[in-house]
């Protein structure tokens, strides 16, 4: 009997490594769920990644965004607070937390975090994009119409850039320009750009 026994100790142990999930299984899953929407689930596998790895920041940015979805501003600065402090040199970090700050109205927090996110990825189209909405939050009109110019510039397809430049220029007084953008937005399959179309450029 003394034999057998080690040997049934070996099989127990090796099915429990098996029925347990790596850090990595959570992280797949958790991904998944958000692409599908499912928020409040997706969160909870980041949970169990990060119980397993409390210091991915990765990890912690997703689950940020899953809050920031969620409309848990707050937590979710907190968990992109916390990746930052892990990783000074985490782009998607800095960006995430200036649109949570933007979403909160904090929009002279949200630039400096913008500010930083671009200088680590000078081509991140959406984070000029992103870094518009804050100055026009702002209202520096000027400021968001060259932040949609660049946007533009390195995406010459990007709809949301052309639709947001088109307010900028108009709060400006330039109607036709604001009008021309609206209009190249609708071109590129951006409907929501027909409403102020109608609106403001009959």
């Amino acid at each position: 009997m003394t034999k057998i026994l080690p040997l049934i100790l070996l099989i127990l142990v090796s099915f429990s490594a098996l029925a347990q999930k790596s850090a990595k299984d959570y992280f797949i899953s958790g991904n998944d769920k958000f692409k599908a929407g499912k928020y409040a689930e997706a969160i909870k596998d980041y949970n169990e990644v990060l119980k397993q790895e409390p210091k991915h920041a990765p990890t912690l940015t997703n689950r940020g965004v899953a809050k920031d979805r969620l409309h848990n501003y707050r937590e979710a600065i907190e968990d992109f607070t916390k990746a930052i402090a892990i990783d000074p040199k985490y782009t998607e970090a800095y960006l995430s937390r200036g649109l949570a700050k933007y979403n909160l109205k904090d929009y002279r927090s949200a630039l400096l975090d913008y500010n930083k996110g671009i200088d680590l990825d000078p081509k991140d189209y959406k984070a000029y994009n992103n870094r518009g909405l804050v100055r026009y939050g702002l209202r520096d009109f000027s400021g968001a119409i060259a932040d949609y110019t660049t946007a533009i510039a390195l995406d010459p397809k990007y709809e949301q850039a052309y639709y947001n430049r088109g307010a900028p220029k108009y709060n400006l007084g330039d109607k036709a320009g604001a009008c021309s953008d609206w209009s190249k937005a609708k071109s590129l399959g951006l409907k929501e750009a027909d409403l102020y179309l109608k609106k403001y450029c009959q």
